[in-house]
């Protein structure tokens, strides 16, 4: 019995460390129960009434009596989570009890030894003279104490309790008692009508070795629905069926049942102890609850904090479902920093797209083969009476390629392009096209942030990513070649946002002007 002990005590402390490092998240869900600032120690006191069920009993006896016993409690509860606790239980109770009903007379002694095998032959031959075993009865009182395992069924469902809270409390326990067993006699009136049989009387017994009291091992399984009545006190209705160890709680031993059974049921009261308002299995309600759950919304656009993805634009400005502000032409940059908003254009030239009628004939540079002179529509923005040379056309467009390539954009410490990008490149895919002699470099460039390994390694796979996507659509891989320089070729100052946004960019230029540019 004793490794039973030891194996019920320290399984109940592995489970309660194990789940106490659980947060509330990982065990409920729902609404959250702050742990750090929730009360988790509390008391409680109450009375127990204790009916036996063994060799004897305390309901449905031989002599048409219940008994009635009135005890006390007091426990000191710890939960580490809204779903398990420890507590540790003393508990004081009386006991009495009536033998069970028997149709049998006595007659003779010959029943009495099988069934209370503690009288010895003398008391066997006293009580043969009384009628029946229905006049027994026992009496006495235990004190005891129990380690219970804690474990919420409210709080497995739902985030936590409000009002009402069950649990289950699993335990092993240890008690003293001193039970004695009395034979009522008929023939006898007043003070003496009771015959107690004195070897088995626990509280006095010379055969026992000047040893008073029995003891006991019990396990324990129980109920208890408390109610709340506020955030410091708690009305509990627990019951419990036991299982004792030893056959003599009711004095009597037979070979009709080894382990013998108890039930308790008690009522009482629990008090949270802590500065707190909150305890771990009840949370909050009420006034604090709705100041819990307040809607803020900072920048006042509709949406609140919790759910506005941003919190802090500018007072009037449109806004999407999620608080996101209102990008028209979805170019990444809002409209109320969009200088054309309603026209898509690169970040860098604030929003506004990048073609630009330099010439003024009404053709903008990207499509006008003389951006420098005046032309016609139908000649391709060059005079009438002219043909664009086609080093000049050459060079407009490799200068129309770099400008392009300067609003390619990829998704932060990664090559994916974004999905911004695919229109410029697209762009840039149709003007390689109209000069199909002319072979490309694609370099790669970033920022001073992160280690010179790991930007240039980001910088030549954003390349390479940049070159595949060409290829896909209809650029001759040989056309092609992708490099990185990582963080070694900075245009703008790495000192603030905006010029390390401009340095995190493409280049694409033609091969023959980066050999020049080497040669220098």
């Amino acid at each position: 019995m004793r490794r039973i002990f030891l194996f019920v005590l320290f399984s109940a402390f592995l489970v309660s460390n194990t789940f106490g490092q659980f947060t509330t998240d990982e065990i409920t869900y729902g609404n959250r129960i702050d742990l750090e600032n929730s009360n988790s120690w509390a008391v409680g006191a109450g009375f127990n009434n204790f009916i036996m069920h063994g060799d004897l009993r305390s309901i449905g006896t031989g002599d048409d009596t219940n008994y009635f016993n009135v005890g006390a409690y007091v426990y000191v509860d710890k939960m580490f989570n809204p779903l398990l606790g420890l507590e540790l239980k003393l508990s004081y109770n009386q006991l009495s009890g009536g033998a069970q009903y028997f149709n049998d007379n006595i007659g003779n002694g010959a029943h009495i030894p099988s069934y209370i095998s503690r009288f010895n032959e003398t008391r066997t031959e006293r009580i043969d003279q009384f009628e029946d075993l229905n006049n027994l009865n026992f009496e006495g009182r235990s004190i005891g104490g129990e380690l219970n395992l804690i474990f919420s069924f409210t709080n497995l469902y739902q985030t936590k309790a409000t009002k009402w809270h069950a649990a289950g409390y699993f335990g092993v326990g240890y008690h003293i008692y001193n039970s004695a067993l009395y034979e009522f006699d008929h023939s006898a009136v007043g003070p003496g009508g009771n015959f107690k049989f004195d070897d088995a009387d626990f509280g006095r017994n010379p055969e026992r070795n000047s040893v008073n009291n029995a003891s006991s091992i019990y396990l324990s399984a129980q109920l208890g629905i408390k109610r709340r009545l506020n955030k410091r006190v708690d009305l509990e209705l627990r019951s419990g069926m036991y299982f004792n160890y030893e056959d003599h709680l009711d004095a009597a031993i037979s070979r009709k049942q080894d382990w013998e059974t108890f039930f308790i049921t008690s009522i009482g009261a629990t008090v949270k102890l802590g500065k707190q308002k909150i305890f771990t299995i009840w949370g909050d309600e009420g006034n604090d609850q709705a100041e819990q759950f307040k809607i803020v919304d900072t920048d006042g656009d509709g949406v609140m904090d919790e759910l506005d993805v941003e919190p802090n634009t500018p007072a009037g400005v449109m806004v999407y479902g999620n608080g996101k502000a209102v990008d028209s032409d979805k170019d990444g940059l809002p409209d109320y920093k969009d200088k054309c908003p309603l026209e898509y254009g690169p970040i860098n030239n604030e929003g506004c797209p990048l073609d630009v009628d330099t010439d003024g004939d009404g053709i903008m540079d990207s499509e006008d083969l003389c951006p420098k002179e005046k032309g016609i529509a139908a000649n391709k923005g060059c005079p009438k009476q002219e043909v664009a040379p086609k080093q000049v056309i050459k060079e407009t467009v490799t200068q129309q390629i770099g400008l392009l390539a300067s609003s390619i954009y990829f998704d932060t410490n990664s090559d994916k392009i974004k999905s911004i990008s695919f229109s410029s490149i697209d762009k840039i895919i149709n003007l390689m096209k109209k000069i199909p002699n002319v072979n490309f470099i694609i370099e790669g460039h970033t920022d001073d942030r992160n280690s010179d390994r790991y930007n240039l390694y980001l910088s030549q796979r954003r390349a390479a990513s940049v070159k595949r996507y060409m290829m896909t659509h209809g650029i001759e891989s040989d056309r092609l070649r992708s490099i990185g320089y990582g963080e070694s070729r900075p245009k703008f100052s790495n000192a603030n946002a905006g010029g390390r946004q401009l340095n995190r960019r493409v280049e694409i230029k033609p091969v023959e002007t980066v050999e020049q540019l080497m040669k220098k």
